[in-house]
């Protein structure tokens, strides 16, 4: 193809329409990230645990935004959900050993 046709391609525009509602919606994600980082760090400090209902929610925000992130960047032609499936990642949280306190007092 040549320049000509690479500007007209409708295709590339639409894209770029795309790549602009997802870094719209990544913005917004990363602020609720944000309330998540923060609602964990105080459930730990009241509880002493994790909340695993929050670690769930972040595994999967933490998907979806590399879903994002990779669509935005061409490291995938596959647009993100709702255009596609939302990610599965049935990752399971990882154990904190920090909460237990030894190694805070180390």
């Amino acid at each position: 193809m040549n320049l000509k046709d690479n500007f007209l391609n409708l295709d590339t525009w639409l894209r770029l329409l795309l790549i602009v509602l997802f870094f719209l919606a990544r913005a917004v994600l990363l602020w609720v990230v944000n309330l998540i980082v923060a609602a964990q760090f105080l459930f730990v400090l009241v509880t002493g645990r994790k909340a695993d209902n929050l670690d769930q929610v972040s595994i999967m925000l933490a998907s979806y935004l590399v879903q994002i992130v990779d669509y935005q960047t061409f490291a995938s032609d596959t647009a993100p959900w709702p255009l596609s499936d939302f990610p599965d990642d049935s990752r399971a949280p990882e154990p904190s050993s920090f909460i237990d306190g030894d190694d805070l007092n180390d």
